[in-house]
């Protein structure tokens, strides 16, 4: 036992890594803490650029976007807030013409059906991502307005 000491002790003072941090040359680097200065204004980060993408590209987007969610969950959910549920829908169509969105985002509308037959809008944001990707970054039921028959009862 004391002789396999001795070697763990002998083998240490022998380490090319004690010796490396003996080493002057690593001691005595110069680092800077001060940011790059230039001459242009900074570009600010938040700022989305434009989606280069035809309405066709984007629709098809979607489209493979709610195929594979559906595939992983078992259907496309989404949440009810005024009836205060999840309803589970399937594609119908996608609306193959976008429009202006925040932050020079695009909404693209899909038409889903819900298990009763129902048909519901929903409305999928997309903005650009990094490497010229594009990223969907919220999705919500399009709000109906209530049919006319509806509005004379609430009064």
């Amino acid at each position: 036992m004391k002789n396999l000491l001795a070697a763990c002790v002998l083998a240490a003072l022998f380490c090319p890594q004690a010796a490396a941090l003996a080493d002057d040359d690593l001691l005595d680097t110069d680092i800077s803490t001060e940011t790059a200065k230039s001459d242009e204004a900074p570009v600010e980060e938040d700022a989305q650029a434009d989606i280069q993408e035809s309405d066709d590209d984007l629709a098809g987007f979607v489209q493979d976007y709610v195929g594979k969610d559906s595939s992983l969950k078992g259907g496309f959910f989404i949440e009810d807030r005024g009836a205060g549920r999840i309803l589970k829908l399937s594609l119908e169509s996608v609306i193959k013409k976008s429009s202006e969105g925040p932050d020079n985002a695009r909404i693209m509308e899909a038409v889903f059906k819900g298990p009763e037959g129902k048909k519901y809008s929903v409305l999928f944001y997309i903005q650009s991502a990094g490497f010229g990707g594009i990223d969907i970054f919220k999705i919500e039921l399009k709000q109906t307005e209530p049919k006319k028959e509806e509005k004379i009862k609430k009064r």
